[in-house]
């Protein structure tokens, strides 16, 4: 079956593996938060998220994000570049890795 799979993948030449979607991108701001990050705003909430090969295990990603703390409720706009690693992801640039 996972034969089949792969070989319609190669066929379309698109790829099956996961992409990153909103709970991704979030889950790994968060966790540069617990690493020590000072940018980092603990109410920052990703909204949207598309996300783009890059290469390998790497994605970017257009965000759009918000800060709960914000009394305006501003959107703002991101390009965030998260990667594979391991069984996780890793956020490499954008939001509060500048």
């Amino acid at each position: 079956m996972w034969q089949v799979v792969g070989w319609v993948c190669g066929l379309a030449a698109m790829s099956c593996g996961s992409v990153p979607d909103i709970s991704v991108i979030q889950s790994a701001y968060e966790r540069e938060a617990s690493a020590g990050s000072k940018l980092h705003d603990a109410g920052l909430e990703v909204l949207q998220a598309k996300c783009h090969e890059a290469g390998g295990d790497r994605f970017l990603c257009e965000t759009t994000f918000m800060s709960k703390g914000d009394p305006n409720e501003r959107l703002y706009f991101d390009i965030v570049a998260v990667a594979r690693k391991g069984d996780g992801w890793e956020l490499k640039s954008g939001l509060c890795k500048r």
